[in-house]
């Protein structure tokens, strides 16, 4: 079976109290799951109680949807790594889409955020993608572009423990607008621009996950591209009946696929 991740961000979507419910039947009904990572980035409120409650062979993992730049200092409002390890998370968001558009990230911010990540030893999704609809050409120059600046300063070493998260900004909450052929060929050139710059190692191990409209109708389409290393969801994340069946029905998917190989 290929390697694979699943991820689901819940942005600010459920309250405290259910976000803590949600993720205590999730856990539930995947009761003995462990066939590869399932992730939930709940709202920073919430996390320190829903980690608590996690029992020790959970398969469920937290993540915290963003986090600064700097360790420690005087940033009002903001979340540090050092937080969020000491919370209980093992992942972070970064680069996210939204935060882009409505508090104007940049590639340079979260090359910052990134780097940090790293060196604390947190598992970022670094989350990339363009942001209109273009040609083939387009979209692989804006990811070249977006990569050269993001990974600025990540050597190979440091590179093979991101998560990287295809999410075309114009694919975000429409179901099925984004085809196929379209995700597979962006992410064998996300793969390319791996190989370019780390060799082949680091890309043909590297978990390249898709975000953006996923549908439970279609989720077992996209997991099974050859290029497609993961799942990163809202929709399909948010409910624990829903998130839980996608990940049984992908983890049976993935294990036909591999026995078929």
């Amino acid at each position: 079976m290929k390697h694979f991740i699943v991820g689901s961000g819940w942005k600010m979507v459920k309250t405290y109290q259910d976000s803590i419910e949600t993720a205590r039947d999730l856990e539930k009904k995947l009761a003995g799951f462990h066939d590869f990572p399932v992730v939930i980035f709940p709202s920073f409120p919430a996390i320190p109680e829903i980690c608590r409650h996690l029992s020790a062979d959970s398969a469920l993992k937290i993540g915290g949807q963003d986090m600064f730049w700097e360790e420690e200092g005087a940033y009002t409002g903001e979340v540090s790594g050092k937080m969020l390890l000491e919370i209980g998370c093992k992942y972070v968001e970064i680069n996210h889409q939204e935060r882009r558009k409505y508090l104007h990230e940049d590639n340079k911010m979260s090359n910052k955020k990134l780097k940090l990540a790293l060196r604390l030893g947190l598992i970022p999704f670094l989350c990339m993608g363009e942001e209109e609809r273009g040609t083939e050409e387009d979209v692989q120059n804006f990811i070249r572009h977006q990569l050269d600046e993001l990974l600025e300063g990540v050597d190979a070493e440091e590179a093979s423990g991101i998560i990287f998260a295809y999410e075309p900004r114009w694919g975000i909450g429409k179901k099925n607008a984004v085809p196929l052929d379209h995700i597979q060929t962006v992410h064998r050139g996300i793969r390319n621009i791996l190989k370019e710059r780390y060799g082949d190692k680091t890309a043909d191990h590297a978990y390249i996950v898709y975000g953006g409209g996923i549908t439970m109708e279609r989720s077992l389409d996209i997991a099974a591209l050859p290029d497609v290393n993961g799942l990163f969801t809202t929709g399909c994340g948010i409910y624990a009946d829903l998130y839980s069946r996608l990940v049984w029905d992908t983890a049976e998917m993935l294990r036909q696929q591999g026995g078929n190989k």
